[in-house]
């Protein structure tokens, strides 16, 4: 093929691909003004391309639309693409079609390029949703929080790297009292629609107090652009001597370095920050914002300290049970802090600091303990609650194995439950830690195992000997049929595995008959015991008060 048909077959490919997405294309310099027009402009417009070629752009639109897709162009970035808008077509020029509008500013030039589509089934079905995405609305905090997190971990899998920028107009109450409420109104809306066509999905932005926003948004949206952007909306509605006083501070993700609970501490942690001192803050990234978070709770992380070296904590006992005897199976070794509030919130606090293995060391060495002399020689075995954070840690394992080298013996009555599975990231390290646990005769169970698909990874992965099913998951058995579904596949998956399966928070009669029909053998929950402070379960007492199944 010489180099004269190799063009004219790429050029007629382009035009393919562009007629597949649109209808009309429009190039428009910097004045506005048409200089280009391709494609069905006689159907769309009523009037032939030609006509359209030295007429300004906006005049194609409705008088609804124009000041929308002028802040569009103003807006407009190179090599970043503007819409979809869902738009209306001027009465006199395109009898008041709808259409789907979309733009991009290439580099090097100041030219507008721009594609319309319209008039067909999927362009109803797009309309309808861009018109949904346009009802722009800020968030609250609290639900900022959530769609930040959810953006970045989003953003997280895909690689892909997110800011946070936070922006506080400081003169908001002056500038309120001197425009009015209708000035404020309309300032407001098109603020809104800024910040939600600039955050990362269109919906992650907020407004955190009185003049004071953040957005979460890829790195290509800068500080700079939207106080610029930001100044101009202000600028055009507003005299020079009422000019808005704004400033703004980005603050990196920063998203590789943290786990997911890290993220969202931090981003708690700097969102209040903000909201009490505005974008004097002291948080450059979310990484600085957790290390922040962690200084602001000095004592209370001298107070955890303290509590693991006192070993002020006791030990309840909750049995697993035989879904058919009742006999138990062994009992799970609940931590209690002595006269400290909730010893989950401890728990979760100790993760958030990075002190989960020291106080999973200290819980080690109180039931090795226990089992040594307090267990009156019963050959009653137990199971103890390891984090998936301190068994991903190296002087963690050794100082454990060490402890347990000691005491060869009471590998028998010994289960090691690992909690927060979905913390694990080193897969394989951890199954190298389950394999050598189990070589030295300790039997290993994954807590808290959910039923998607997620959490199969880490089944095929990690060859525990012990499975626990989430309760979020066994609550809903009898009420929703998706849930029974993936539950009695894993149960089955399980068999085959020649893993034993528990099913914890198992509250009533119902749940008991289902699991026992799904062939899960062991059960934990208040329907057989609630955790008790002596592991003494007395099955007979439990036959009288549970009717067979």
């Amino acid at each position: 093929m010489d180099k004269t048909a190799n063009l004219k077959l790429q050029r007629d490919r382009f035009l393919a691909f562009s007629f597949a997405s649109a209808d009309l294309f429009l190039e428009v310099d910097e004045a506005g003004l048409i200089d280009f027009a391709l494609g069905a402009a006689r159907s769309l417009t009523g009037i032939n391309e030609n006509i359209l070629v030295g007429q300004n752009w906006l005049s194609v639109f409705s008088a609804h639309d124009r000041r929308t897709l002028l802040q569009m162009q103003s807006r407009a970035r190179a090599g970043e693409r503007c819409g979809p808008y869902l738009v209306t077509l001027d009465q006199t020029l395109g009898n008041g079609q709808k259409a789907i509008l979309t733009g991009i500013k290439m580099p090097g030039t100041e030219k507008l390029y721009l594609t319309l589509g319209f008039s067909n089934t999927m362009m109803v079905h797009l309309s309808d949703a861009v018109a949904r995405n346009e009802e722009y609305k800020l968030l609250d905090k609290d639900n900022f929080l959530i769609a930040a997190q959810d953006t970045i971990n989003v953003a997280r899998t895909m690689g892909q790297d997110v800011d946070m920028t936070l922006l506080d107009i400081e003169n908001i109450s002056e500038i309120k009292n001197k425009m009015g409420e209708d000035w404020w109104s309309e300032f407001r809306e098109a603020l809104t629609e800024l910040l939600c066509s600039q955050s990362a999905d269109g919906h992650a932005a907020a407004e955190i107090d009185d003049g004071r926003y953040s957005i979460i948004h890829d790195r290509s949206v800068t500080t700079d652009s939207l106080l610029e952007q930001l100044t101009q909306l202000a600028t055009e509605r507003a005299s020079g001597e009422d000019a808005i006083e704004v400033k703004g501070k980005t603050v990196q993700a920063d998203i590789q370095s943290l786990s997911e609970r890290e993220t969202s501490k931090a981003l708690v942690y700097t969102i209040n920050e903000f909201e009490r001192k505005g974008t004097s803050l002291n948080i450059e990234t979310l990484n600085s914002g957790f290390k922040a978070y962690v200084t602001a709770n000095a004592h209370k992380i001298q107070q955890f300290k303290a509590m693991i070296e006192q070993l002020n904590f006791d030990f309840h006992y909750q049995p697993i049970v035989d879904i058919d005897t009742l006999e138990v199976s062994h009992y799970e070794m609940l931590a209690r802090f002595k006269d400290q509030g909730s010893t989950q919130e401890w728990i979760i606090f100790g993760e958030d600091i990075g002190m989960a293995p020291d106080f999973d060391i200290a819980v080690c060495e109180r039931a090795i303990n226990y089992l040594l002399y307090k267990s009156q020689g019963r050959r009653t075995k137990f199971a103890i609650n390891l984090s998936g954070q301190s068994i991903q840690n190296e002087q963690f394992f050794k100082t454990l194995l060490a402890k347990l080298d000691l005491n060869k013996h009471l590998a028998d009555r010994m289960i090691f439950e690992i909690t927060e599975s979905t913390e694990i990231k080193e897969l394989d390290l951890v199954n190298n830690f389950i394999k050598i646990m189990q070589e030295r005769g300790f039997k290993m169970c994954l807590d808290d195992f959910g039923a998607g698909a997620a959490s199969f990874q880490y089944l095929q992965k990690l060859h525990v000997d012990y499975l626990k099913i989430d309760g979020q998951y066994t609550r809903k058995l009898l009420s929703s049929q998706r849930d029974a579904v993936m539950v009695r596949n894993l149960a089955r998956m399980c068999q085959d595995l020649n893993i034993t399966v528990i099913a914890e928070v198992i509250e009533t009669i119902e749940q008991a008959r289902m699991i026992k029909e799904m062939r899960i053998p062991l059960a934990q929950g208040f329907l057989y015991s609630k955790p008790l402070p002596k592991p003494d379960f007395d099955p007979q007492v439990a036959r009288k008060n549970i009717p067979p199944l």
